[in-house]
């Protein structure tokens, strides 16, 4: 038993040595057959490109010492090009745009600033006493007519900063279902100043709009218009007011009567946010202020690229779900939203987003969380591609005291006014695009002819080329596998026994002679 398992253990390991060392022999064949295919490709594709570097590396007839210096040459070109290239698509994808200086001054044209103005005294009080009567059903000879007033007071005087006296209001039930958007809408003064301008024939947009101040006066200012509630396409914004520096002086004049209030100058395609440029006007104040105005404009070229290539956003650009886009208008929504994530609820400052809108419970919510002090550090917005920049150069301010007016039958009133100028410029900043997507092909091109020396044609006819071949070998592989499987087809047929039937009709006469005969039986 133990010399036939000797025996049978010997012939397996001799079937396995064979077996390994026919396919080991079949590899070295198989590895040798692709490289000679291999070098017969470069090789034509050398010839067909004039690539000398390809064709001396695989060129039999020089040293092998002369082969690899070429295939060194060769490898560290095409490492130079790619190192090269890939340079240039971090340029061209981070930062293809550059900031020029532009000084030719004398055709410009100019966009007046916006001004928002907000009154001290917000309230009608008497539109606020018809909402009393009509909403809670209270007169003045009421205990809760006072409390309701100082609600009433506490909503239009709120802002974004300061809302701690409406977070007073939060425990009480008859303000939980209480619209403070509409209340706003429905006891805010209304806007009776007089607007006039150095251009006589246009009329100055005045808007009223709800801004993180609480409800104010916008004029002058288009992208106001975003405020509201009901949705604006860019086409739907009214023009600012332009002018042409050098030729004529642009201003624009307010008049109020029986008015104070905070005024914010700023850009006319941006909203009221920040606190450079305030103004206080009081009661029988003549103030003149001058703006000097630093403009960003930008190429039309800077449309090709993408918002993170240039790094700004047009102001006709649907971002963030805005339909119409600004860097101040991006960040209000931005505090908005968390103030919905925190709190479940949007405050009325900001009617452009959609949520349910904050009662006192709501901003007691606000006031716990801290917000917006947090937010101002999170919030992150692109800037705008188009941007001006107002800076008070001087402010001329006198105060001339009550005096009379005729259209007021001899009774005394307080008017003030506010007239903002604007100072030429001859200075503006330009965007524009310095790497285009032009560039870059053609810096691919530079790279290709300098470390390689082949053109977009060659690389054409080296693609051909290798195509071409691997086609050719694949239909090669194809037409072997089926004369293979026609071989074994026929070699399977002739080897097939003959069938009964075939075998009994092919009897010879020499086995029919041999057949006994057939008995008779009487």
């Amino acid at each position: 038993m133990r010399s036939r398992l000797h025996l049978q253990l010997n012939r397996c390991g001799a079937f396995t040595r064979n077996w390994l060392l026919a396919f080991g022999w079949l590899l070295l064949w198989l590895i040798r057959a692709v490289s000679s295919r291999l070098r017969d490709v470069a090789a034509q594709a050398g010839a067909e490109t004039n690539l000398l570097a390809i064709r001396l590396t695989v060129n039999r007839r020089l040293h092998i010492a002369e082969r690899l210096l070429w295939l060194f040459v060769l490898v560290g070109s095409v490492f130079a090009v790619y190192m090269l290239s890939e340079l240039q698509i971090a340029r061209y994808v981070n930062s293809p745009t550059v900031i020029s200086v532009d000084r030719d001054y004398r055709g410009w044209n100019g966009s007046l600033p916006a001004v928002t103005l907000c009154y001290y005294d917000h309230i009608d009080s008497f539109k606020a006493n018809e909402l009393i009567q009509d909403v809670w059903n209270v007169s003045i000879i009421d205990e809760d007519y006072f409390y309701i007033m100082d609600f009433l007071y506490a909503v239009v005087n709120a802002t974004a900063s300061n809302y701690a006296e409406l977070a007073k209001f939060a425990s009480d039930e008859r303000f939980e279902q209480i619209d403070l958007y509409e209340i706003i809408q429905t006891i805010n003064r209304p806007f009776e100043q007089v607007i006039s301008s150095f251009d006589a024939d246009f009329e100055v947009n005045v808007e009223m709009v709800m801004t993180e101040r609480g409800c104010c006066y916008a004029i002058n200012s288009p992208m106001s218009r975003m405020l509201g509630k009901k949705e604006v396409d860019y086409d739907q914004i009214p023009q600012p007011l332009t002018c042409q520096f050098g030729k004529q002086q642009c201003f624009i004049r307010m008049d109020l009567y029986e008015s104070t209030g905070v005024l914010d100058v700023h850009s006319p395609y941006e909203i009221s946010a920040s606190e450079a440029n305030i103004i206080t006007l009081q009661k029988s104040d003549e103030i003149t202020a001058s703006f000097k105005v630093l403009e960003t404009v930008a190429s039309n070229n800077l449309r090709e690229l993408s918002v993170e290539q240039r790094k700004c956003v047009f102001n006709d650009e649907e971002t963030s779900n805005l339909k119409v886009y600004s860097k101040s208008l991006c960040l209000a929504r931005c505090r908005a939203i968390m103030a919905l994530e925190m709190c479940n609820c949007v405050p009325f400052f900001y009617p452009f987003v959609e949520g349910p809108t904050c009662n006192p419970a709501g901003f007691e919510c606000l006031l716990d969380f801290k917000w917006p002090i947090w937010a101002l550090h999170i919030c992150k917005c692109p800037s705008t591609c188009t941007e001006i920049e107002y800076t008070m150069q001087t402010v001329k301010k006198s105060s001339w005291g009550m005096k009379g007016n005729e259209d007021t039958t001899g009774i005394d009133m307080a008017t003030s006014s506010f007239r903002w100028d604007l100072i030429p410029p001859k200075v503006r900043f330009r965007r524009d695009v310095v790497f285009s997507f032009e560039d870059l092909i053609v810096s691919f091109g530079g790279a290709l002819a300098l470390f390689v020396g082949i053109s977009v044609m060659g690389l054409v006819q080296m693609g051909y080329v290798i195509i071409f071949n691997i086609l050719l070998d694949i239909i090669k592989l194809l037409r072997f596998i089926h004369t293979l499987y026609l071989r074994a087809r026929y070699q399977r047929r002739a080897t097939k026994p003959a069938s009964p039937v075939h075998s009994k009709n092919n009897i010879s006469r020499a086995e029919t002679a041999e057949i006994p005969l057939f008995e008779y039986v009487n």
